[in-house]
């Protein structure tokens, strides 16, 4: 099963504007975005596609996602938002962190994941990975969105598929 991580950044007159913008980035702001918590499913494997291909879905869909999110509408402030996650023989975790900076999420996320692995006795297989995205407000307010994109709970089909 492919999980597919998603990233974007944007800018808007409000937070709410900003996140959607940042969402639009990462081509996941036309579905209904269902969140999970953090758990990674036995066999399924982390691809880094950076924003989904147009029309992948239909309109409206529901999507399943680990979100990671941070929003700001102070000018000049650094905003940081990411995921983490490490496999093991018996599926994975996500963890989901924002952060004024992408060095305080990455430390953040290092922390969680550390966490995670120590209350779970699974055959950790050692792959991990993070991705993190950070934007400067500029005028308005900015968003940074991370998202792990598991597949649709409705629908799935392609809008040209009706």
């Amino acid at each position: 099963m492919p999980i597919e991580l998603v990233w974007g950044t944007g800018a808007g007159r409000t937070e709410l504007g900003a996140f959607d913008a940042a969402l639009s980035d990462a081509n996941v702001h036309n579905y209904n975005l269902v969140e999970l918590s953090s758990i990674v499913p036995e066999g399924a494997r982390i691809e880094r596609v950076g924003a989904l291909d147009p029309g992948r879905w239909a309109t409206g869909d529901l999507v399943a996602v680990v979100l990671a999110s941070r929003t700001s509408s102070t000018p000049g402030e650094r905003i940081a938002a990411g995921l983490g996650w490490e496999l093991a023989a018996e599926g994975g975790v996500f963890m989901e962190n924002d952060a004024p900076t992408a060095e305080a999420c990455e430390r953040r996320l290092d922390a969680n994941l550390a966490d995670a692995k120590r209350i779970r006795e699974w055959d950790w297989t050692g792959e991990r990975g993070t991705k993190v995205v950070d934007h400067v407000v500029d005028s308005g307010a900015g968003g940074a969105v991370v998202a792990a994109v598991f597949h649709p709970i409705s629908g799935g089909h392609r809008a040209d598929d009706r």
